[in-house]
Parts: structure tokens; sequence; C-alpha cells
């Protein structure tokens, strides 16, 4: 790290704990803290706990950026997808062209690519693929947030305690637990209006049985009928589609030492087309219209969520025992528009008018176990050991046929032009410790390594025309160590300044090849790594009515994974390294009852600090794809009495999203992104246990750019821009008992 940038950070940390110290936590959960707590402490701020280290504490006390976004924060955000609440979170971007394909970044790692440097996990269980072989970039899961207890997700570097491809960070759903006091129910009915689209609905239902003193189970169902907003030359709202699924989670508790928890996660998420308009290459205006695009063939995706997991527990006394078994699968079905990369192609090589469809089929499935054994008293050393395994089974099929160019009628002179199978395993064993260390009251040292090593084997079989028949077979090994060290000072009881080093990492993986390709195409491609150095304050003020935390962060990113051709083989490499710096903050306060104000910004500057290869477009000093180097979230909520009986609640948020450059790109170059901002406000009443809201999202209307496709993505050599929700109105029903 440069000298002056090390002077940059601390200064910022320091003169913010001087002043007052630091911590932003989330929109508390009002309705039950105030029903728990007595009057003197109604305005205070929920203490907020996680399990960010893989044990449960204060949120204040983790030596390392965590941002935890309450059920009740969710509620009132009327969360329904993953956009509406990870944009929140400071430097955390989504690049998202089509309902369930999504790119997640934190800290402005990211390059493209086809693994993901975002891990996701569900309670215990790491969801989606660890391998770059199997699309985990940007199938990233969109879980529906119904019946969760809160989202964590920790910013960095986070390879110790959870291993593959969180280069950046990591998203964790923690679910709600069943509980065993008392029958609960909710229930929660809405209706959305979208602004040049048409209307949608969705409704969601839970229910809590105690079957015994020692058993309960928790249900949960959802449907969601999303409107559509684009248009093409053959229909309206194309990108319309639905959600639905369900959860079902049994807990039993037979001791007050042993526990055990079973859940069930399904979601179907089906889209109808996508979120794009067809834009000129260089300057990014609409050519067809505001939200119109021009598709030969329609383009649904259908994607499969399945989550199982078991989880035990046995309390020894000085020691417990945790183990979590897990298989979970994503599937997904889509169609594409192949028409502008091999429509011309085609018409030129059979002389009648052609378009091209594409059909990809992905499948990840996924066995892991992961088995730990940690420290119960609260003396000098708390620690965990643990091991892990897991095991992928992923296939990408591919088809390519040949359509007729205006009607897109499949032909079946011109079907199967191409089709290709890859098929993979990834098998990876790793074991992992971590400790703190107590100096004394206020010294603490948090520390941690993990080896992973993992063996992968993959299979590609292709035919037809544009593809030549081929049968290869590749395999590679793979290990690497991470490790992480925070030690950390606390002043005070509300007060926390710490240091933090961490590595991530991120898997290689085999190149498939036939057996004569020439010595410069890679068999095989490495990890690359992020080293995260990190320092922080958080701190809660004025009785806990205030929170602060000023983060700041430079990370290393070395052996970048990237997608490139190599003597005209698509492979992917190992090239460049680059830098993300940065400062981020949060605010969080209640000035006055009822009314809770919080604000959060960052400063993200990621580039390039060695030129990419060739053919993939970056040069030393070029900003990193879709990272705005400002962003920032205002949200304020206001809760009073207006009668014996009935409470008002009101609030909206504003977000700002800076400027930022798309992917690199040899034939247009990266283009600019300019800044949008997106305003939300709700406002409605409550009693008894019945909510009544109105809402709603994108009040100005903004038409920011989230994508830019390359060349031949869209027709007549314009390509495609993915662009926010417009404009829409809707309203709420919910009960609860």
């Amino acid at each position: 790290m440069k000298r002056g940038t090390r002077a940059f950070l601390c200064a910022g940390v320091a003169a913010l704990a001087v002043s007052a110290g630091a911590r932003a936590q989330q929109a508390p959960d009002a309705a039950s803290t105030a029903a728990a707590a007595p009057a003197d402490t109604a305005d205070m701020l929920a203490e907020i706990v996680v399990t960010a280290q893989k044990r449960t504490e204060r949120l204040i006390d983790v030596p390392q950026s965590v941002s935890a976004v309450s059920a009740e924060a969710l509620q009132q955000a009327h969360a329904e997808r993953l956009d509406d609440f990870f944009t929140r979170v400071p430097s955390a971007a989504l690049v998202e062209t089509q309902a369930g394909q999504a790119r997640l970044i934190l800290r402005g790692i990211n390059t493209g690519g086809v693994g993901a440097t975002v891990a996701t996990y569900v309670d215990e269980t790491p969801y989606g693929s660890a391998t770059s072989l199997a699309n985990g970039a940007i199938l990233t899961p969109d879980l529906d947030p119904s019946d969760l207890e809160r989202v964590e997700v920790l910013r960095g570097p986070q390879g110790t305690l959870y291993g593959a491809n969180s280069l950046g960070g990591l998203v964790k759903y923690v679910t709600v637990a069943p509980s065993t006091d008392a029958v609960h129910a909710a229930a929660e009915l809405s209706t959305e209006d979208v602004a040049h689209g048409d209307t949608g609905w969705s409704g969601r239902a839970s229910v809590n049985v105690p079957l015994a003193d020692t058993l309960a189970v928790r249900a949960t169902g959802f449907y969601r009928r999303d409107p559509g907003f684009i248009d093409d030359q053959h229909e309206k709202d194309i990108n319309d589609g639905r959600t639905y699924g369900g959860r079902v989670s049994a807990l039993f508790k037979p001791t007050d030492a042993l526990s055990l928890r079973a859940s069930v996660v399904l979601q179907n998420l089906e889209s109808n087309g996508t979120n794009q308009v067809d834009v000129d290459p260089l300057t990014l205006k609409p050519v067809l219209g505001d939200y119109r695009q021009a598709r030969v063939v329609a383009q649904p995706s259908d994607m499969q969520y399945r989550v199982y997991n078991l989880t035990g527990s046995y309390d020894f006394g000085p020691v417990q025992l945790l183990s979590s078994t897990s298989y979970s699968s994503l599937y997904q079905n889509a169609l594409e528009d192949a028409s502008g990369l091999y429509g011309g192609l085609l018409t030129g090589a059979f002389g009648v008018p052609l378009g091209a469809s594409q059909v990809q089929q992905v499948q990840q499935r996924r066995l892991t176990e992961e088995v730990r054994l940690a420290s119960t008293d609260t003396g000098w050393l708390e620690w965990t050991v643990g091991g892990f395994y897991t095991r992928e089974r992923n296939a990408i099929n591919q088809i390519i046929d040949g359509v007729d160019g205006a009607s897109g009628a499949r032909i079946a002179d011109f079907s199967g032009l191409a089709l290709a199978n890859l098929a993979s395993r990834y098998e990876e064993y790793a074991g992992f410790a971590s400790g703190t260390v107590h100096l004394n009251d206020q010294f603490d040292l948090t520390f941690g390594g993990r080896y992973s090593h993992n063996e992968q084997d993959a299979v590609q079989i292709s035919s037809g025309p544009l593809a030549g028949d081929s049968d290869y077979t590749a395999h590679s090994s793979d290990g690497v160590f991470t490790y992480s060290v925070a030690p950390s000072f606390k002043p005070n009881e509300d007060t926390t300044i710490y240091v933090r080093v961490a590595k991530g990492y991120r898997p290689g993986g085999p190149n498939v090849l036939p057996p004569g390709a020439p010595d410069a195409v890679p068999h095989q491609f490495g990890a690359d790594t992020t080293t995260n150095y990190e320092i922080g304050v958080k701190s809660e003020l004025l009785n806990r009515k205030l929170s602060l935390e000023l983060t700041g962060f430079y990370i290393d990113w070395d052996n970048i994974q990237l997608f490139s051709s190599v003597d005209d083989y698509g492979v992917n490499i190992n090239g460049g390294t680059a830098r993300s710096q940065g400062i981020e903050a949060s605010v969080t306060m209640r000035p006055l009852t009822g009314l809770t104000v919080s604000l959060n910004g960052a400063f993200v500057d990621a580039t390039l600090t060695s030129d990419a290869p060739p053919l993939v477009g970056g040069l030393k000093g070029d900003r990193l794809p879709y990272t705005a180097r400002f962003s920032s979230t205002l949200a304020v909520e206001y809760q009073r009495p207006l009668s014996e009986t009935v409470d008002g609640i009101a609030g909206f948020s504003w977000r700002y999203t800076g400027d930022r450059l798309s992917a690199f790109d040899t034939s247009y170059g990266q283009r600019h992104l300019s800044a949008y901002s997106q305003v939300d406000a709700h406002a409605g009443v409550t009693f008894g246990g019945y909510r009544i809201d109105a809402f709603v999202r994108n009040l100005t209307d903004s038409r920011g750019i989230l994508d830019v496709g390359a060349a031949g993505s869209a027709l007549d050599g314009n390509v495609t821009a993915a662009i926010v929700r417009p404009r829409s109105f809707g309203a709420t029903l919910g009960y609860r008992f």
C-alpha cells in the first residue's frame, strides 16, 4: 500500500474517532423493540446481533465491516428483490439484465468473467457454484425476502470462515427459526402499477406452530407477479414474470444441550424477457424508444432454487459441536436472441434472411458438509475450529438454431447449427480455525486461517457446423491458504476501533482443450486472490440514540481471472492486477420519538494496476467496471400515534449512484454511464395486528443504465442497455398475530 494512501485512510478514521467514534446500524425492528423496552429506552436504537464470525455477537463488537438489514427494514422498504436492499449497502452494486441474472459487486471487485466475486449463504448453506465453469457470477441467487430475520452483508474478503468466491465479500440470508413459545401467523397482500407498463401483485403468508414443548414447525409461502415495462415489435410489457415458492423449517430440541433444525427452501423465478432497451453503441441513446427493444425471438428464463439443510448442535459445556449438512441446486432454462451475433453470418451463408436463437440450460448441484467445534465460555480465548467439504456436479448445455429472420419461427433445416455440453465436477476439502484473544478489558486480537484444496474435472462435447465435432476432457488441482488478523481496541463498551488484514480467493480450474492445442493456450487457470487492509471505528452515542461507522480500506487483487481468447481458443486465463481503495461511512440516529434517520455513503476508487491481455481490452489505470466512485443512501422513517389504537407510519429514501464505466470492450472501449438517483416513499397506518401502506418506487422516474451489452447484443449494429425499473405506485395490506 502506498504511504500516501495509508495516511489518508488513517487520518480519516482517526478524525472521526476523536470527534465521536463510529458505528451505523440498520433501522431496528421498531415494533418489537417498543413492545419489549421500558419507556426510558423506547427511543434507543435497537441492539443488533449477527453471526458474521459464525458465533452470535453484537454487531458493534465485530472487527470488520458488516451491514445487517433487519426484517423490519426490509418490510419498510417493501423489499421484494435483491436490488431493493443490496444497493442500499455502502460500496455495493448490482448489475442485472433479467430477473435472476445479476452480478453482485462489493468494493469494486469486478472485471466481468464467469466466476462470482461475492459469495452467498442461506443460514449455514453456501449457495451457488464455487467454480468458474458454471456461470456463477451472473446466476446470483435472488431469494424472496419473506420470513427473513435479517440479511447480513460482509464487505471485504471472507476467505477464512466462508471460503471460495468471497473475494469482495459475502451476502448471508438469515431465516426466522421455528419457535416453541406460541402460535404465530402473518399474511400480506400487495399490488403495484408500473409506469410505461402493467400491474403486478404479490401475496405472502407464514405460520409458526409448536407441536410440543420440544418441537415446532414454521412454514412460509409466497407468490409474486412482476409487471413488465419493456415493449418489442411483437407485444408490450415483455419482461413480466412471476416468482413463487416457500420454506418449511422444523426445530427439535429434546434437551437444553441438543438442537436439530431441518429446513427446505423452494423458489421458482420465471421471466418472459429482459430489462434491456436498444441503444446506440456510442451515445447510449435509445434508438427505438425509451422502453423498446427489437428481438427476433422471445427471451424467457426459468430459474429454480432448492436448498435442503439439516443443522445439529450439541452443547458439551465448555465447547459446542455443530454439524451442517446441505444439498442445494440451481437450474436455469433460458432462450436468448443471438441474431445480432449470427444473423448476418447465417443470412450470407444460406442466402435467406435468418436470425438465431440460443438455448442455454445450466444445472448446479451441490452437497456440503461443515463440522465445527467452538468454545462457549467467555474467558481470555474464544476459538472455533472446523472442517468443510463440498462436491458439485455442474452442466451447461447450449444449442444454437437458425430461425426465420422476420417471425422468429424455428426452421427445421437450420436446427442444431451448434450444440455444446460442458459437464464439470468440483470437489473441495478445507480446514479452518479462528479465535479471539482478550488481552485485557480493552484490547482484543481476532485471527484465523483456512487451507482449501480442490480437484476439478470437465468434459466438453460439441457438434454442428458452427461448433465442430469435439470431445475433450480436462483436470485441475489447486490449493490456497487464506487468513485474517484483526486487532481491536474498545475505549468503552459502546466503541470499537479495529484494524483488519484479510485474504480471499476464487478457485482456479481446467480449460477444456483439444489434444493438439498450441502450447500458448493454458490448460489450467489459477486462483485469484484479494488482500484487504482495513481500518474502522464503530460507536454508539447519546444513550444509543446515535450510531456511527467509518471504514477505510485498500485491496490488492492479484492474478485476476479473465475470459479471453488465446490462439482463437476461448478460455479462462489469469492476467493483470488491480487495486480498490475507499472510504465507507454510515450514520443512524433517532433525534425524536418515533423518528429514525439513516445516511450512508461510499467513495470507491477501483482501477487496474497493470494491463489486461489485449483481447480483454483493459489497460493500466482503467476503472473497474460498474463501480461508482460515489454512492449514498438517505432513509427517513417516522412513526407516531394517531389515536389510542392507531399509529401512523411514513418514510422515504433517496439513493444516489454515481457515474460508472461499462465492461472492458475491444470494440467500443468502456462506455461512460451517467449518475442517477432513485427516490422511494411510503405512508400508512397500523392498528391491532393490521398494517395498510401505500408506496411509490422511483418517484422521479429515473432511467439509469445498469449494464451495457457488447457488440452484437442487439440488431442493426445497436447494443443492449439494461435500465432501472420505472416509477411505480402500490399498496400493501398486512396482518400478523
